[in-house]
């Protein structure tokens, strides 16, 4: 008795896979005539001498090699793609480690400038007043400006020498200005030792690894600039 389909239950395909699949079937169709069978192989082998065992162990040892060969090809695919994936796990890691540390020496930098120019704005003022004073104290006051604008080190220390001088101690004008210019260089020696701690945290990851090796594909320096905390 025919068994009778409901035609509900048929597969149906979809019109826009028609094409595809019809074009994949004659593909296989014709891989599948272009294949000599085995039996075939084997009368043609056993014209030219050869033992069907030994050709059926031939058949054998060319199917493992090429299955070897396609083991090692997906083996390589899927290496590649791992080294791909960590590389892109490492670049983005590494950007986000690196950019934070950056951004903190670039804050540090701007407030060290702001306050080197708020004391190099007192400048022009020691000048002007030290055209007020005697020959000698002229000549020490000009001394500073000068220091303040090439070395910390040896303004700091004439700053000292100018507020324990009597003579200008006494000067309310030259009293002020000293104070502004000891609390201006006070602020730049806190700013410089938070600047270079920004910079020695930044170079301390930038060569930490991996991030070494992904930190010149970033483009981030390993290096920082430190002219301005040395102060000359």
């Amino acid at each position: 008795m025919e068994k009778r389909v409901d035609p509900k239950m048929e597969k149906r395909v979809d019109p826009k896979q028609t094409e595809a699949i019809i074009e994949e079937a004659v593909r296989l169709q014709q891989a599948h005539e272009a294949g000599i069978p085995q039996d075939v192989l084997e009368a043609s082998a056993e014209e030219m001498g050869v033992a069907p065992e030994h050709l059926r162990e031939a058949i054998r040892r060319v199917e493992e090699a090429q299955a070897r060969k396609a083991r090692r090809r997906l083996y390589m695919v899927l290496a590649g793609g791992a080294v791909f994936l960590l590389l892109m796990l490492n670049l983005l890691y590494s950007h986000s480690v690196l950019n934070e540390a950056w951004s903190a020496v670039q804050c540090r930098r701007a407030q060290l400038e702001n306050v080197i120019q708020r004391r190099d704005s007192l400048i022009p003022r020691l000048e002007a007043l030290s055209q007020q004073v005697n020959a000698q104290q002229r000549a020490r006051l000009e001394s500073l400006a000068q220091a303040l604008r090439t070395n910390s080190e040896q303004a700091r220390t004439l700053l000292l020498q100018l507020q324990s001088d009597p003579a200008l101690r006494n000067d309310w004008l030259v009293t002020r200005l000293m104070d502004e210019i000891t609390g201006s260089e006070n602020r730049i020696a806190v700013e410089r030792k938070r600047y270079l701690e920004a910079v020695a945290r930044y170079e301390q990851k930038a060569r930490q690894f991996p991030i070494v090796l992904a930190r010149p594909i970033l483009g981030y320096p390993h290096t920082v600039e430190r002219h301005l905390a040395t102060g000359k």
